[in-house]
């Protein structure tokens, strides 16, 4: 924490070189006039050791460790390249301090953390004085943030705000991203539905950009002058991040699409030469590498689905070439969906660094942990696909949502996740401990980072696209100057959390600490708790994996009643496909309602995380966030636009939440109610079923008086609209419901009656843990082909122990070993489970967690924190 300057009516500070401290490094530069534009808001302005006036005055210090004596009494965290620390100075003018680093970029961190104090001390004047140091290193190399055009209509205006990209790469920077993705094409997920591609601005880029020597291609329609303005936007995008000391990657998801067979499309592309147009796309990188040299790294869409078919590397040979005589060594980074050995050969063979990203969870954004089993959807079929999609739908299926095989232990490729724009796009979500994990699990078995693509991602994609379409609230007050400031405190959060987990929670409050004081710490905690609501919901209860299917936070009602059509849900499920049958994103630990249905009448126990503990969970979130946000709400003026627009996102978030607790209880019911025609238990899904219709109303109330009417992420009515939009479906499933009660005959008496009521009321007070807490000290690593023991100790309460293991590969299977007494510590037992060493080859690391059997359901060791941000398994890697 830090106070203010006992003598606040100082007006200038002395800037120290120190060290290798020096400002010839452009980011350097950069952040200082970042802190001389703090200093001069609270009346202080930095000059030079000797200056006039400079006597007695507080010392800026910068510092850039080197091999001088100063360097030891100047503490950074570790060696690691961007570690910084904020030291205070008392041997000297209070209010002195050193901004240590080792490297540039590090000490860049150093000056904004300090800039970021003096903006946000009490007061209006003098300097912030520490009572300890700062000091943080990253856990993460890579800490990326994409931004997609989607829309000519929408995304247009932005592109070309030179002045809009500087403040929002100066938020980036700020928030401690050091990577930003330009991202053009994402949006549409496949070239060949020709009805889809009717915006097609950027889809293919290059005849947007650049007109290539020797090639007539060009986009009919597009004036030459637009054309050359977005090459010298590129350009200026890339200029302006390296000038912050960011890389900048620039993302091409086409490199074709049907361009005689697109009627409706916005441009037609013309001149294309089938037979030459490996080389024209070749020769259009290779001028965009030439000419933009402040560009650090290409990423590429390398399956079907950008318009090549998978398997047909003489393109991506010829493509490639084009790294060849640009001067600098790139970034190639190849999206991992349908890729095979052999391309990533290709790839390797340019010299270039190379990684391979696959989707963090799904297509959405999920709990910080990488699911430990992917859905029997992405196994590879037994039978055989098109030749085009010969991998992506069927020997390398498995990559499709998440990092399949790509983890061996002997990979001369890097590997970084991509968190898809499926979950959340219009609330505000920033949990400290939700960015913590995912800035520990994204470097799980030594792998980069992640790339987070921002809110509003695919806003107006498909056409549906209109001119005001980037402005969100029914109220201008409410309006930020840019679209991306709504979001800014999740993206302060995101990046600092990411960045390290050493940092203290008054690092990453500060802006609402200085805004509504200790209100401001309760609305923190509010927000934090509502945030994890669609994370959970992501990976416990996913209907589909297709961020064109599934909007979680604005979710199409799934009927309980009925079996789902084909779209939105129907196509990515097992039949029957209906609420109560749906299991998790990580179908590993969760199962569906319908499973726990079907256990608990067997008497077997479930296996999983319960859904009912899982609604446990909901209303947990939502308890803290609706008390949190009241307590806010007493010491805050209503009518300030940030806190209206955070409060109404935690509200909303809240009623959600508490929505699917109910939903799931009704579920449950319901299944219980088709599992043996119980009317009681039918009964209690219709009751259960109208709270939580009530609490999406409170939902939808909040967002109906904040939010515009439509808010279109595509064409489809699942994909657009607002909260409201939704009760229709929920109400006509609840009259469904009654009618299917009513239309039924009452099913005679049978020696199920106890169960029944005995399992509705453990519905209704289900208090399963499912969690344990054993002794166990995970291996360092182990040794290729030798049996490991693992041993546990705990109480003796008889309760069966297994141990499941599989290597980190999500195209094997988990295998169970029932764990053996082998010896007692005082009252406790200690159990053993050998895994055979012929299961440890050492390609892979190895995956591992413990489960304890109940009567009821089983508990899991590591479990699932209270904040749901840890990993519920253990990773070790082979010995050397």
């Amino acid at each position: 924490m830090a106070a203010v300057q006992s003598d606040e009516h100082k007006s200038q500070a002395v800037l120290v070189l120190e060290g290798g401290g020096s400002l010839s490094h452009e980011p350097v530069e950069w952040a200082m006039g970042r802190l001389r534009a703090g200093l001069a808001g609270r009346g202080i302005t930095l000059c030079d050791k000797g200056a006039a006036g400079s006597a007695g005055q507080p010392e800026i210090v910068l510092h850039l460790v080197a091999d001088t004596p100063a360097a030891a009494a100047r503490p950074v965290p570790d060696g690691s390249p961007e570690a910084f620390a904020v030291v205070p100075l008392p041997e000297k003018t209070e209010g002195s301090v050193a901004l240590c680093a080792r490297d540039p970029r590090g000490l860049v961190h150093a000056i904004l953390e300090y800039a970021d104090l003096v903006t946000y001390a009490p007061g209006v004047r003098g300097l912030p004085v520490l009572d300890a140091p700062i000091a943080e290193a990253p856990r993460i190399p890579v800490r990326s943030i994409s931004r997609c055009f989607s829309s000519e209509i929408e995304d247009k205006g932005w592109l070309h705000d030179k002045d809009g990209w500087r403040h929002y790469l100066d938020m980036l920077a700020e928030a401690r991203i050091n990577r930003f993705a330009l991202t053009l094409g994402m949006h549409y997920n496949y070239p060949y539905g020709q009805e889809f591609l009717n915006d097609v601005y950027l889809i293919f880029a290059y005849p947007f950009l650049l007109k290539v020597p020797g090639f007539e291609v060009y986009a009919e329609g597009l004036p030459d002058a637009e054309r050359d303005y977005n090459f010298e936007m590129l350009k200026f995008i890339s200029r302006e991040c390296a000038r912050r000391g960011m890389d900048f990657q620039l993302a091409l998801w086409f490199q074709r699409y049907d361009f005689d067979d697109t009627p409706q499309a916005s441009y037609q592309i013309r001149g294309v030469d089938e037979s030459r147009h490996a080389e024209y796309c070749r020769d259009a990188l290779a001028i965009i590498l030439r000419e933009c040299p402040d560009i650090s790294g290409i990423t590429l869409r390398v399956h079907v689905e950008c318009g090549i078919p998978e398997g047909s590397t003489d393109f991506w040979r010829s493509y490639f070439s084009a790294f060849d005589g640009i001067g600098r060594r790139v970034r190639i980074d190849l999206h991992a969906k349908g890729i095979d050995s052999e391309l990533i050969e290709i790839a390797l063979a340019t010299g270039n660094r190379v990684s391979i990203s696959p989707k963090y969870t799904l297509e959405q954004q999920g709990l910080p942990y990488h699911q430990a089993a992917i859905r029997d959807f992405e196994r590879p079929p037994s039978h055989g696909v098109d030749a085009k999609w010969r991998f992506s739908e069927g020997s390398r299926k498995f990559l499709r949502y998440s990092y399949g095989d790509l983890l061996a232990t002997d990979r001369r490729y890097d590997i970084m996740f991509r968190i898809w724009p499926g979950t959340q796009r219009v609330l505000v979500a920033a949990d400290a401990e939700t960015a913590a994990g995912y800035g520990r699990e994204a470097g799980m078995c030594g792998s980069l980072g992640v790339e987070l693509c921002e809110p509003l991602s695919f806003k107006g994609r498909m056409g549906v696209g209109r001119r005001d379409g980037r402005t969100l609230y029914r109220d201008r007050a409410l309006q930020t100057r840019y679209d991306w400031e709504k979001f800014r405190y999740q993206y302060r959060v995101w990046g600092r959390r990411l960045f390290s987990d050493q940092g203290q929670a008054e690092g990453w409050q500060r802006p609402l600490l200085r805004a509504y004081g200790d209100a401001g710490l309760r609305l923190d905690e509010a927000l934090a708790a509502a945030s994890r609501f669609a994370l959970l919901l992501t990976t416990s209860h996913a209907p589909s994996a297709s961020n064109n299917s599934w909007w979680p936070e604005m979710h199409e009602n799934m009927s309980i009643v009925a079996n789902a059509p084909k779209l939105p849900y129907g196509y990515d499920m097992a039949s029957p496909a209906r609420y109560g049958t749906v299991r998790g994103g990580d179908p590993k630990f969760f199962g569906s309602i319908r499973d726990l249905v079907d256990d608990l009448l067997s008497g077997r126990g479930h296996r999983s995380y319960a859904p009912l503990t899982v609604a446990n969970w909901f209303d947990r979130i939502a308890d803290i966030a609706t008390e949190g946000l009241d307590a806010a709400r007493r010491s805050v003026d209503s009518a300030d636009p940030e806190f209206r627009r955070l409060a109404g996102d935690v509200a909303i978030q809240a009623a959600m939440s508490r929505f699917f607790a109910e939903k799931h209880r009704a579920a449950f019911a319901w299944e219980l109610y088709l599992a043996t025609g119980s009317r009681d238990a039918a009964l209690a899904a219709v009751d259960r079923y109208g709270i939580a219709v009530a609490a999406w109303a409170k939902a939808a109330e909040v967002a109906r008086l904040l939010y515009v009417e439509d808010i279109a992420f595509g064409h489809f009515s699942w994909l657009r609209g607002r909260w409201d939009d939704r009760i229709p479906r929920m109400e006509e499933d609840v009259a469904l419901m009654r009618t299917t009660i009513g239309t039924a005959p009452d099913a005679p008496p049978t020696k199920q009656h106890g169960t029944i009521a005995r399992l509705l009321a453990l519905m209704d007070g289900w208090q399963e843990v499912q969690r344990f807490d054993p002794r166990h000290e995970a291996p360092a690593s182990f040794s290729r082909g030798e049996d490991l023991a693992l041993t546990l100790t705990l109480p003796d309460d008889g309760a069966a122990v297994f141990l499941h293991h599989r290597p980190v590969d999500q195209s094997a299977d988990w295998q169970a070993v029932e764990m053996q007494p082998v010896g007692k510590a005082g009252s406790d037992v200690m159990l053993q489970g050998v895994i055979a060493g012929r299961a440890l080859d050492g390609r892979f690391p190895l995956q591992y967690h413990f489960e304890r059997r109940g009567p009821v359901c089983s508990a899991f060791f590591p479990a699932l924190n209270d904040t749901l941000s840890n990993r519920p398994y253990f990773v070790v890697p082979p010995g050397i």
